[in-house]
């Protein structure tokens, strides 16, 4: 069974406390990703309005700030997407799978959710390694601000890891059909 209203993740992946516990504590970090990923946007938001106000006082403006805003949708984009998807608010197309029987409904679940699993190790992988060639040869952001571009490529494999984290309990959670014997 999925999560009820106001429930953050999947049911519990069993009766054990201390998996339970760990699965409770992997859904507020979760949770807490989202909401960070909310408050920086919330600030950009705050910010350009300060910009604009500065601009039209004729005190000058943030030159950093359009660069940073980019940084900032990038980064939430991956950190809350994993959030998003334990929420189950994600993007689904349920027209076909509503008019299935439960128990195709439960399969074509699972099968979507090992699609996404799968692909998250692989952009867990490639992540990686862009990140660490990045860092390998130095590479460098040179726009208003400089930085190493690891530091902006690591967010793609933790986002990744986490997703993949998502999915496969997504999968665990889901009831299974147990064969008469």
């Amino acid at each position: 069974p999925r999560a009820g209203p106001g429930t953050i993740g999947p049911a519990p992946l069993c009766r054990s406390g201390t998996l339970r516990a760990l699965q409770g504590y992997f859904h507020k970090f979760l949770a807490g990703l989202g909401l960070l990923a909310g408050v920086a946007l919330g600030l950009i938001a705050l910010t350009v309005t300060l910009d604009v106000v500065l601009r039209n006082l004729g005190w000058g403006n943030l030159p950093w700030l359009i660069e940073v805003a980019e940084y900032v949708l990038f980064v939430s984009t991956f950190l809350a997407a994993p959030w998003v998807l334990s929420l189950g608010a994600h993007v689904r197309v349920d027209v076909l799978v509503a008019a299935l029987p439960r128990h195709v409904a439960a399969a074509i679940d699972t099968l979507v959710d090992s699609i996404g699993l799968a692909i998250s190790l692989v952009l867990l992988y490639f992540g990686f390694s862009a990140a660490a060639d990045a860092n390998n040869i130095g590479s460098l952001i040179i726009k208003e601000l400089v930085f190493p571009e690891w530091w902006l490529l690591s967010v793609i494999p933790i986002s990744a890891a986490l997703l993949a984290i998502e999915f496969a309990l997504r999968i665990a959670s889901r009831p299974r059909k147990t064969a008469d014997v």
